[in-house]
């Protein structure tokens, strides 16, 4: 079965079952609350959910030439920061493993890199006795910046790359970057 559609069909049905207000009744015998019932369906979804892919990620970044020049007159490098995370499975000890931004932290991988150029990030980052409590596929952040060494402020403007690690690690994730200058009016 698609997982996509597995996860959207349990979000529509979390969605459903929470947001209309429903009187409480004692339920006949033999027969399951509402809230049993979703509970038996999320362990069933998340039993059914296929391991999580856990694999390297390649990156290149790229510079344009006014991006190159701001950081050779700062002496500056670029800060390459891949971070690892999972949406916790509906037990409680899992969901008081989640952060603030409701994922549960896996690992980071920061790398220096001297201006443009091809990194790999291998996946021993990756806190693997944390999977049993998420859900899914292990997501990967990318964030390039350049390194402040010399300068508490970023020279460079990157997009913010996010995908599952199953799909970033499938080809090489490019990030194209410019001085912050190109992009302030």
């Amino acid at each position: 079965m698609n997982k996509n559609l597995l996860i959207t069909s349990f979000l529509t049905v979390l969605a459903v079952s929470g947001c209309a207000r429903r009187e409480e009744t004692e339920p006949a015998a033999g027969t399951e609350t509402p809230q049993a019932a979703s509970a038996n369906t999320r362990e069933e979804i998340e039993k059914q959910a296929p391991a999580a892919t856990i694999a390297p990620v390649n990156v290149q970044v790229t510079l344009t030439p006014a991006a190159e020049a701001a950081l050779k007159s700062k002496s500056e490098k670029v800060m390459v920061v891949a971070a690892y995370s999972g949406d916790p499975r509906a037990s409680e000890q899992a969901q008081k493993l989640a952060d603030t931004s409701g994922t549960i932290k896996l690992g980071e991988n920061k790398q220096l890199i001297d201006g443009a150029g091809s990194l790999t990030f291998q996946d021993d980052v990756i806190d693997k006795s944390r999977l049993g409590f998420t859900f899914g596929e292990v997501q990967v952040t990318i964030n390039v910046t350049s390194s402040k060494s010399s300068t508490p402020e970023n020279l460079l403007a990157c997009p913010f790359y996010w995908e599952t690690l199953a799909e970033a690690s499938k080809q090489t994730v490019k990030i194209d970057c410019k001085a912050m200058s190109e992009v302030q009016h």
